[in-house]
């Protein structure tokens, strides 16, 4: 297990193999969403899972390229890749304010 970016038990990168694995548990959970809300709203069961049906592939798609692009292009909110680069502001902090975890220790210590 690498550890070259531990933030309160949270490593790094994910992996290609977590990002399709992640894929597939949410449109699992998605397309059950939409099997009942388009029960509801229409009274037909076959109707949800015929949506259901066609937007798991297409959602697929889209769901994983969107998580990959986030991962790869979009530099907003990640961690520095060296911890010795965290500042305090960077580690996270529980309701008291004060920095968790042990980059927090190393970030507080001069």
């Amino acid at each position: 297990m690498p550890i070259d970016r531990w933030i309160d038990g949270v490593i790094g990168v994910d992996s290609q193999k977590r990002t399709i694995v992640k894929t597939l548990l949410w449109r699992f959970i998605a397309s059950g969403t939409t099997v009942v809300v388009v029960f509801a709203l229409s009274g037909n069961v076959v109707l949800g899972l015929t949506a259901a049906a066609i937007g798991i592939p297409l959602k697929l798609f889209m769901y994983y390229f969107y998580e990959r692009f986030w991962m790869t292009t979009i530099e907003w909110g990640k961690v520095p890749d060296d911890p010795s680069e965290l500042t305090v502001k960077d580690v996270s902090s529980g309701s008291s304010g004060r920095p968790r975890g042990a980059l927090a220790q190393r970030a507080r210590s001069p």
